[in-house]
């Protein structure tokens, strides 16, 4: 059986360690129905239901996408009813925003997702959140809370790696980015149904989780299951442990890097549309630097950096070994040129406007 007392203070020591909840902070949770976030969303209430400095708010999304969706809603009303947590209910259209911007049901569901949590946390700084208009809080003090646990974050860098995203991505789910905390990601998925079983709390099951059709349930359903019984049974929880120890080596190489780029790179123009890398500068920094200087160096031409891989950075930095005059195209319409003392790095305006084809 659970020990409901000793889930909380894991909770609460989890929190304030990483100082995800400051004083008088307004929490917006994202609550699904789901094990998760109904565990979140208890375990919230059960350590600040009875502290003035902190205040609960709960938004559910109907995506519209299951049967059960309906049904989820009311549960989740009724829930908060019961625990008088003001609630805001959002229906959204998925399908149409995935065909309209031509990305996967998934990611639409997200971003719409986040979009209702910023909105619900603009409500709560203009005093306007249903059935809590009478409360203000300043947005500095908002928090958006995601109920990922630690299992999510395994899944996740077992993604991130074998879809070669590099360093950033074995660092997993950051436990805070901006305004959005992830509150119980220090508890196991059976944890979190632990937790709500001896509280004899229900809670919806999503049934599309339970097939195998995409790609994380299978890693899920199979490969985490298999680690934990074949290699080791805390295969999750070490996982999570390193996923913290590599951000933090990733918080100082940005920190480097972030010296290194204002040491070696400027811009050309005024009107900051060419960049130059001074070459003698660049090439005296570690291998794995100049790979970061350079990246930043594209998404800062570029304005974006999804597509740009590590092939594209090693091509980019050969061209300081080559003579003057020679040329690189990169992604997104970007252009690099060897000149005297280093490399211009610029977009080709004719061809990112569809001319010069």
């Amino acid at each position: 059986m659970t020990d409901c007392r000793s889930t909380e203070i894991k909770v609460k020591d989890y929190i304030d360690e990483l100082e995800l909840i400051p004083d008088n902070a307004a929490i917006v949770m994202g609550v699904s129905g789901g094990a998760d976030s109904v565990c979140m969303m208890s375990l919230l209430k059960a350590i600040y239901g009875t502290e003035d400095n902190v205040r609960l708010f709960a938004v559910h999304i109907n995506h519209n996408l299951r049967e059960e969706a309906t049904d989820d809603e009311a549960y989740v009303k009724k829930l908060c009813d019961d625990l008088r947590i003001p609630l805001i209910i959002n229906s959204v259209d998925v399908k149409a925003k995935s065909e309209a911007d031509g990305i996967s049901c998934e990611e639409a569901g997200r971003q719409l997702r986040y979009e209702a949590f910023e909105e619900a946390a603009g409500l709560i700084e203009a005093g306007r959140f249903p059935g809590e208009t009478t409360y203000k809080a300043d947005r500095a003090n908002i928090r958006i809370a995601v109920a990922h646990t630690a299992d999510d974050n395994a899944e996740t860098m077992l993604l991130n790696l074998w879809r070669g995203t590099g360093l950033k991505g074995l660092c997993g789910i950051p436990a805070r980015r901006g305004n959005v905390i992830r509150p119980v990601m220090c508890l196991s998925r059976e944890e979190t149904e632990g937790y709500l079983n001896a509280k004899g709390i229900v809670y919806c099951t999503d049934k599309t989780n339970e097939g195998d059709d995409y790609t994380r349930n299978r890693i899920r359903h199979n490969i985490i299951p298999t680690a934990c019984r074949e290699v080791n049974s805390q295969a999750v929880a070490h996982m999570n442990v390193t996923a913290m120890q590599l951000t933090g080596a990733w918080e100082f190489i940005e920190d480097q890097t972030d010296a290194a780029y204002k040491e070696s790179v400027s811009w050309s123009d005024d009107g900051k549309t060419v960049l130059f890398v001074d070459k003698k500068k660049i090439l005296s920094y570690h291998p794995y630097l100049r790979m970061r200087i350079l990246h930043r160096c594209m998404e800062a031409v570029a304005g974006r950096a999804r597509d740009i891989s590590f092939v594209h950075l090693d091509v980019l930095e050969k061209l300081f070994y080559k003579g003057r005059g020679k040329r690189l195209d990169l992604p997104y319409f970007i252009t690099a040129a060897r000149v005297t003392d280093g490399v211009e790095i610029t977009i080709n305006k004719d061809k990112e406007l569809g001319k010069g084809k």
